[in-house]
């Protein structure tokens, strides 16, 4: 980084814009100011409002490691500690899948099926594989009232999903614990709706996805074993079991999944009324099921 001119506000975004877009960083100007932003202690907006301010020496060291941090590929979201889902802040660290708009879709999947109605009966509602605890957190900001549980298998990861609905004032909204998917449910409680973005890439295909994901987002969070189908299979075929009847089985899919997905289903000939739902860019994201 050069040491001339005077480093404002406005000359660093704008180096910093050209330098990201060199090494093909995505969206350059965007990363540019969250990252300065964070490293100030400020938000984005602010950042215009004070265009002509020069950076001390301390923070543009503090910036400078943020920006070389990035052009090794780190995700934002790991490098902030924070990521938006829902219109929610979230905490985020290594130990989970970053939150992506796709999975908004599952969020809307949802929805219809929780009455909002305080005069309805509360709803029983379960994800595994809750990371962040985005999902879970998101739906129960929706429909407050109904009851809410979520499940990891990974320690770190059902923690962080707590503090994360502490932050919301959902800390006694959301039920938490630790699971490899249903194994933890001795007694077999029913549920009207178990949700889950699980898995699903195959493990030959990992290392074509954007660095950013295959280097730094948690394996077991990606791998869905040879044909990115065993944990999707695993819980279709399970959670018949813990859904009541005319309840819903709601997951999270590749987009060229939809044969086999069905297939999986079909097999089992415990679901009905199978659909497939698309996400923002006009693929097939989600598949709802429905008991019979």
């Amino acid at each position: 980084m050069p040491k001339e001119p005077e480093w404002t506000i406005a000359n660093l975004l704008k180096w910093t814009t050209s330098y990201f877009g060199s090494h093909k960083v995505d969206n350059p100007r965007m990363t540019a100011e969250i990252l300065l932003a964070h490293a100030l202690k400020t938000k984005r907006i602010d950042l215009y409002l004070q265009f002509d301010k020069p950076l001390s020496q301390q923070e543009l060291s503090k910036f400078k490691t943020l920006i070389k941090r990035r052009i090794r590929h780190e995700p934002v979201a790991y490098i902030t500690g924070s990521r938006e889902f829902w219109s929610l802040d979230l905490t985020i660290t290594k130990d989970v899948l970053i939150p992506r708009p796709d999975t908004e879709c599952l969020v809307e999947t949802a929805l219809p099926l929780l009455p909002d109605k305080k005069t309805a009966p509360p709803k029983h509602i379960l994800e595994l594989g809750t990371g962040s605890g985005a999902i879970i957190i998101a739906l129960a900001s929706e429909r407050p009232g109904h009851l809410f549980f979520a499940s990891d298998i990974s320690v770190p990861s059902a923690d962080l999903a707590k503090k994360n609905a502490a932050s919301h004032r959902m800390q006694h909204a959301i039920h938490f614990f630790c699971s490899n998917w249903f194994k933890a449910l001795i007694q077999k409680p029913l549920f009207d709706i178990i949700l889950s973005n699980p898995p699903y890439i195959p493990s030959g295909a990992i290392h074509t996805l954007a660095p950013e994901i295959y280097k730094f987002e948690p394996l077991m969070a990606l791998d869905g074993d040879h044909d990115g189908l065993a944990a999707i299979g695993e819980i279709i075929e399970s959670a018949d079991s813990y859904l009541k009847q005319g309840g819903y089985l709601l997951l999270e899919m590749g987009y060229d999944q939809t044969n086999q997905v069905a297939d999986i289903a079909d097999r089992c000939g415990s679901y009905e009324d199978k659909e497939f739902l698309k996400d923002y860019a006009g693929h097939h994201r989600v598949v709802k099921l429905k008991k019979k």
